[in-house]
């Protein structure tokens, strides 16, 4: 597997885990452990966060969570983006945003568009296209979601959403040379 299919393919898992809450179903067939080992303390973290949320947490409790910080989930709520900007920007990129029903701030939304350029990032133009979308759009709100998680999540399944989603943004910083503060 390809890098950039393998991180299309964890933007969707990102994407779908905000959209809607899990099921028990869906909890019985999760492994204890993230999809991809990093070096980083937010990925032991967040391991050990999903291990223990696998044990004790049922699917409304997680429900609950996330009905509880939905508000959160529309990264305009941390004054980095607007809904009118993204709107603007997928209209540009010809992008139909899965998520219908959620908000062009969505996290879930903004997931799936950084999904679908790792997907499609063959040549320099949409190599472009994946830089400015991260530092300009999505990873200031995302790191500020992160870390809202982290101190307003009460289940430790979305406490390990937020460190993996820490690990995530550290692991692009690195790997693309992305020039931005990640704390």
């Amino acid at each position: 597997m390809k890098v950039a299919d393998a991180y299309s393919m964890i933007c969707m898992v990102f994407a779908s885990n905000f959209a809607n809450a899990i099921t028990d179903e869906a909890i019985k067939k999760l492994q204890p452990t993230w999809m991809i080992k990093t070096q980083n303390l937010e990925n032991e973290k967040g391991n050990a966060l999903l291990a223990r949320a696998l044990m004790h947490c049922k699917a409304e409790e997680i429900a609950a969570d996330l009905d509880n910080f939905k508000v959160a989930c529309s990264l305009k709520f941390f004054r980095q983006v607007s809904d009118e900007e993204i709107e603007h920007l997928y209209k540009q990129l010809n992008f139909d945003k899965p998520f219908t029903n959620l908000r062009a701030t969505h996290v879930s939304n903004m997931f799936a568009l950084l999904g679908v350029i790792f997907k499609n990032n063959t040549n320099e133009k949409t190599h472009t296209i994946l830089g400015m979308y991260l530092v300009d759009f999505f990873l200031p709100s995302l790191v500020l979601f992160a870390k809202f998680l982290r101190y307003n999540a009460k289940t430790p399944y979305y406490q390990a959403m937020g460190e993996f989603i820490m690990d995530f943004i550290k692991t692009l910083k690195t790997n693309l040379g992305l020039k931005i503060d990640v704390k």
